[in-house]
């Protein structure tokens, strides 16, 4: 029986923990152009950031910023981005809804 209501208990925390929404961070506000206000490119050239792995869209971040990726458009946009705000974008664009 503890057990079940510890269980109980950690889903519930878990489902409570999920069903906030993640705020958008400022810096999405220069990702909106190219992959859309919510992570959903209209664009067939660019990736629709939405409902991806925080971990995979944080790696590729920081590889284009640190020189590990080259690309002429993303690069410039990365290159000024700290740790602690392409963990915030990967984590919005992760929490977000791909269509």
């Amino acid at each position: 029986m503890k057990k079940l209501l510890v269980a109980a208990m950690t889903t519930g925390v878990l489902m409570s923990a999920s069903a906030h929404a993640i705020e958008e961070p400022a810096k999405a506000k220069t990702c909106v152009g190219c992959h859309g206000a919510d992570g959903n490119s209209m664009v067939p050239n660019f990736p629709k950031l939405a409902g991806q792995h925080a971990s995979y869209l944080e790696k590729q971040l920081k590889d284009f910023r640190d020189g590990f990726r080259k690309d002429a458009t993303m690069v410039p946009f990365a290159k000024g981005l700290s740790d602690q705000e392409i963990k915030d974008l990967a984590a919005y664009y992760a929490a977000q809804t791909a269509k």
